[in-house]
């Protein structure tokens, strides 16, 4: 399986939100990392052929699939980031309604309806109307529609948004199992959702893939960038404006701040260990006017 970009160009109004994209993806997991206003949902509607783009092709093993169109889509399941649910439509009248769009055999979609309840947790609910589903329930209920017809390609945009912890975690699982032989695609400014199940993942910021990397290789990137710094709450105010800070904690009467820099800072920091969140933040929150970035 093979999905391409070649650049791809778009814009509103005046505003370029995405500039070339060019990309090739294979079966696995991808993650799509960047901060609000990337282009990250632009890009991914563009892929699930909800938009078009003003420049370039996206191709699926070889053939356009603008040219392929339903043919394209049979292969899509789509959650968009904004989910909208009829009224009067209970959880099932909302999956066996989707079913029906896609084409769904009745007997089959009453057995994926069941299978898939219990996988996010519905199967007490589906009778409940959706807008008494909480914010949670209802990003459930949007994950199970996506996956109801097995799809080759599975495009999640902030798929995780008003789940809880627990939550999260068996999202993650659900889609560690399904994405054998499967493309799956998930946009995130969620760092901890794709740095355990993403094989490859991509930062992306001004409408540009600036690197697409494994998760292991951005974490070797950071080696010697990371720190922790001892030091007053007083001082903390002052430092935060002038540094990279992903993390704070109190500890005996003093702060532990784990601070994100090129060189060594003042005031006997240690190394530490770094992570996935520390090269999100390194590549997309570093100082512009430090080190002449």
């Amino acid at each position: 399986m093979e999905l391409n970009f070649e650049n791809i160009t778009k814009s509103y109004k005046n505003k370029q939100v995405l500039k070339g994209i060019s990309l090739t993806m294979g079966t696995g997991v991808y993650g799509l990392l960047g901060p609000n206003g990337a282009g990250k949902t632009t890009m991914i509607r563009i892929m699930a052929d909800v938009l078009r783009p003003e420049k370039g092709s996206v191709t699926y093993n070889g053939n356009d699939i603008y040219a392929a169109g339903d043919e394209y889509r049979a292969n899509i399941g789509y959650l968009p980031q904004d989910v909208s649910f009829y009224d009067d439509f209970t959880g099932r009248d909302y999956l066996e309604y989707s079913a029906a769009l896609k084409g769904m055999e009745k007997k089959r979609a009453k057995e994926r309806i069941g299978e898939l309840a219990r996988s996010v947790g519905l199967s007490d609910d589906l009778n409940k109307k959706c807008t008494a589903y909480s914010g949670g329930m209802q990003r459930r209920l949007g994950i199970a529609q996506a996956l109801l017809d097995d799809p080759k390609i599975l495009i999640l945009d902030e798929p995780t948004s008003g789940l809880d912890p627990y939550e999260r975690i068996k999202f993650r699982n659900i889609i560690s199992a399904y994405a054998k032989d499967r493309l799956v695609l998930l946009s995130t400014h969620i760092v901890s959702d794709v740095e355990q199940i993403a094989a490859q993942i991509m930062m992306m910021e001004h409408g540009i893939i600036q690197h697409v990397k494994t998760c292991e290789e951005y974490i070797r990137m950071m080696e010697g960038r990371v720190w922790l710094v001892n030091m007053p709450a007083e001082q903390l105010v002052d430092y935060q404006n002038r540094a990279v800070i992903s993390n704070v904690r109190a500890k005996d009467g003093c702060m532990v701040v784990r601070v994100i820099e090129d060189a060594k800072p003042d005031g006997g920091a240690v190394q530490a260990v770094p992570t996935l969140e520390d090269a999100y933040l390194y590549l997309f929150n570093y100082l512009p006017e430090k080190n002449g970035r």
